[in-house]
């Protein structure tokens, strides 16, 4: 019985997810970078050029476009930061997952696709049940709680 209770965990944010389809204007906009769990040991980004901190965002705009300055990445399943990367690329809204109410029933988790990030950030979660939403992009196992959040501006 300590067994199952010990392996019993979920995703620490689940909570927060956004299950109800949220409309397309209320995701445009520009999302800055809030806080990482991945790797607690770096505080603060640092571009490559001339070393002075930066402050990642993402920019999500109405014809289906964005870009993201100084993006964090995280790869592999457990997640190594590997720098910082600026490009743009295709979005579009859709279901990310789907989250259990611990009685069966599944809700859709909402989210986007950013089609030109690496595959690991490619599908970001949705946070927050109304507007303002802000982005969370999910790391290895859910459980771990290993995230990157980006709130709206």
């Amino acid at each position: 019985m300590l067994t199952i209770l010990i392996s019993c965990q979920y995703d620490p944010y689940a909570h927060k997810y956004t299950t109800t389809e949220p409309k397309e204007s209320d995701l445009i906009g520009t999302y800055t970078f809030e806080k990482q769990t991945v790797n607690y040991d770096i505080s603060e980004f640092k571009d490559s050029i001339n070393n002075q901190t930066v402050i990642p965002n993402i920019e999500i705009n109405s014809n289906g476009t964005y870009k993201v300055v100084n993006f964090p990445v995280f790869e592999n399943w457990n997640p190594t930061f590997s720098g910082l990367i600026t490009n743009s690329g295709k979005w579009n809204k859709t279901t990310v997952g789907s989250i259990g109410n611990g009685t069966g029933e599944l809700k859709n988790h909402w989210g986007m696709n950013l089609d030109q990030l690496p595959e690991e950030s490619q599908n970001v979660g949705l946070m927050n049940k109304k507007y303002p939403y802000k982005l969370i992009f999910g790391f290895g196992d859910p459980d771990e709680g290993n995230v990157m959040i980006f709130k709206k501006e």
